[in-house]
């Protein structure tokens, strides 16, 4: 998908009175007053500490930046203009905005924000809020036009009727992972004085207008766009998704970004490679309408944060479409809503409903601190770093519940073949499912000869498969007869997957718990300089019956690749590929394990919630 930044043109509107714009430049009557040389008298008396504190009033009352005041003299100017004294526009930026986040983000790589840096974002999210406001106002009633005209890939030209930047919607999406409880406070009614725009109704209108409802002439149903501001839009949603309710329109208009899954970015690099970056290795090129493009994607937004110029890939839009279409507060007049979200007409196999465990947007900085640092090093599957192996251990053991869905066999093909009508109409199934996974560190036995490897585990099989040999043993289900004394049956059962895991992976065993630090230290940056790999193990049970879970995390972005294989078998084999999002969030994709990596397969979404220890 193409990232390239755009900027729209918005309607010139002048700001409003109090639009805390730092551009103190004065114009030429007050660029002369500043360069007369007549004596100082009144303000110009005054001791720049006095000035300050005096500025420092007129800022708080008004939460803008006393450009009358700036321009009534050079005196004054020199002590309380931006560049002068950026310890005003920083306390002024500390007052009204969280600064946690930042400190704890950018410390990691470089230095704490300073009070220009504060100055600098302080300007950047005043202009990015008021040209919103502005935006938001310029809406007016207009006819639809075809949904999805530009369609997937189909260049940035940012929604130039919605008068929507890209530019100003990183602002916001930065502010929301950012939020400890002042930032949203600028988003969301009641607004208060100041910069401020409410997003929930600016993006329903932007969304009235770039979505589909499926109700439309046949010509006129397509797929949404997939651009960078359409991204970003469906996660400052998703963010604020507790301020409003879900309707049957709303959900009908995400089911493409849900259902067609050939048609969106699911994963930061293809979900086929292990060995990332692929540093410009050949890749296959698709071939046929059937078949995937396995070639990573520079996805590098370059956006202004805190007086400097971040590279930052921006989040994927079908991981935000997912967690509105199956969380966020129901509407209690809207029946279907309190069951499943289809339309009335659909059948839905939902069994135990009160155990499917909704996802809930978090407004908390800290549980977006590891979404942010993907988001910065995984920006181009080719030659960016990415993330270390030590960022993601202890982020997938534990329990988890939620739910897998199915789209009709039926509806799925119809999809494949280009009819549309079968994203909006197509049933689905509901199934709720409990997970209980274990994480294993393993590395090459000590007494392996030749180096370690530096891409950790040395997997031949098909990715349908996670990686692994097809032709693994059979695990047991009901390993009674080895299981040592005092371990319980579920123990037993994640012991006996996992030995079949180790196997399968000739010359590696279990890092010892006492040992882990000194491994992970000794791996360098990202771990697998020492053939370092993270094993994720579990069982769980769903309607269809119980299940052993078996797979790994490619340590690039995190993703995690889990084989769901039922007992005694009649279910088959699913390969499930997912991330965790806000700390507690684990949203991905399955799909079947018989047709070929290359092809598109018969696919489902799965979401699923850390289960409180209480």
């Amino acid at each position: 998908m193409s990232t390239a930044v755009v900027v729209s043109p918005v309607p010139a509107h002048p700001p409003p009175q109090h639009s805390m714009e730092l551009d103190t430049t004065p114009g030429p009557a007050a660029a002369r007053a500043l360069r007369s040389p007549t004596p100082a008298t009144g303000l110009a008396l005054l001791p720049p500490e006095i000035l300050s504190h005096i500025g420092s009033f007129l800022v708080a009352a008004d939460l803008a930046p006393p450009t009358a005041l700036l321009c009534t003299c050079s005196a004054v100017h020199s002590a309380l203009a931006p560049s002068a004294n950026p310890n005003l526009y920083a306390d002024v930026f500390r007052r009204n905005y969280d600064t946690a986040a930042a400190k704890r983000r950018l410390r990691r790589v470089r230095r704490e924000p300073t009070a220009r840096d504060l100055a600098a974002e302080l300007r950047t999210r005043t202009r990015g809020l008021s040209r919103l406001a502005r935006t938001l106002r310029a809406f007016e009633p207009k006819g639809k036009g075809k949904a999805g005209a530009a369609g997937p890939g189909g260049g940035d030209s940012e929604a130039p009727e919605a008068g929507l930047s890209p530019n100003d919607l990183w602002i916001v999406y930065l502010m929301l992972i950012e939020n400890d409880g002042k930032n949203v406070r600028r988003l969301v009614t009641p607004l208060p004085a100041g910069p401020a725009v409410d997003m929930v109704s600016l993006l329903d209108k932007f969304h009235a207008r770039t979505l589909s409802t499926g109700f439309e002439d046949e010509e006129e149903v397509g797929y949404p766009p997939e651009r960078v501001v359409d991204s970003l839009a469906m996660w400052i949603r998703w963010f604020l998704d507790e301020y409003t309710i879900r309707s049957p329109a709303t959900l009908r208009s995400l089911r493409p970004y849900v259902f067609a899954a050939h048609q969106y970015e699911l994963f930061f690099a293809p979900w086929t490679l292990l060995d990332l970056p692929t540093e410009h290795q050949h890749i296959r090129q698709p071939e046929g309408p059937y078949s995937m493009d396995e070639n990573p994607k520079d996805r590098i937004n370059r956006v202004p944060y805190y007086g400097q110029m971040i590279e930052i890939a921006p989040p994927l839009l079908s991981h935000a479409a997912m967690l509105r279409f199956f969380g966020g507060p129901e509407d209690p007049d809207d029946p279907s809503s309190a069951s499943a979200p289809s339309l009335p007409e659909f059948q839905v196999d939902i069994e135990e409903t009160d155990l499917r465990a909704r996802p809930r947007p978090v407004l908390q900085s800290e549980v977006h601190d590891a979404d942010f640092e993907r988001l910065r090093a995984c920006t181009n599957g080719v030659w960016s770093r990415g993330r270390s192996l030590t960022a993601w251990r202890g982020l997938f053991s534990g329990c988890w519940e939620g739910t897998f869905t199915f789209l009709d066999f039926q509806a799925f093909h119809d999809i494949l073949s280009g009819r549309h009508r079968a994203i909006y109409r197509g049933p689905y199934g509901e199934q709720p499912q409990v997970w209980k996974l274990r994480e294993t560190l393993v590395r090459p036995k000590r007494t392996t000869a030749g180096p370690r490897s530096r891409r950790g585990l040395p997997l031949r099989g098909p990715m349908t498969h996670a990686g692994f040999p097809k032709d693994m043993r059979a695990f047991s289900m009901n390993p009674m007869a080895n299981r040592p004394p005092g371990t319980s049956p579920e123990t037993a059962i994640i012991d006996d997957a996992l030995a079949r895991q180790l196997e399968a992976l000739d010359g590696y065993e279990v890092v010892p718990e006492a040992e882990v630090a000194a491994e992970l230290a000794a791996g360098g940056e990202d771990g697998q300089d020492m053939g370092l790999a993270l094993l994720v193990t579990g069982m769980g049970h769903s309607a269809w019956g119980r299940f052993i879970i078996s797979g790994h995390v490619r340590v690039w972005d995190g993703l995690l690749y889990l084989v769901k294989e039922y007992a005694p078998f009649q279910r088959g084999q699913w390969i499930y590929r997912g991330y965790v999002l806000s700390d507690d969030l684990l949203v991905g994709r399955w799909r079947d394990t018989l047709t070929p990596e290359p092809f598109y397969g018969y696919e489902g979404t799965f979401l699923l919630t850390r289960r409180s220890a209480e």
